[in-house]
């Protein structure tokens, strides 16, 4: 019995952290490609640029 909960809670912390690092990771992409194109295109990566903070509001 003792062995299960441990690797419930074992699974349930692992799986939170991945979760973290998706959104993270999502969003950090987002950032990465505003500002490649932000020379190019400024309005797109301001679209892009709120579009992360949007998405990191709703997960959050």
């Amino acid at each position: 019995m003792r062995k299960a909960l441990v690797q419930y809670l074992k699974a349930l912390f692992v799986e939170s952290q991945n979760m973290t690092q998706r959104r993270i990771g999502l969003a950090g992409n987002l950032l990465e490609r505003a500002e490649v194109c932000a020379g190019r295109d400024p309005q797109r990566a301001a679209e892009l640029r709120n579009a992360a903070m949007a998405y990191l509001g709703v997960v959050r």
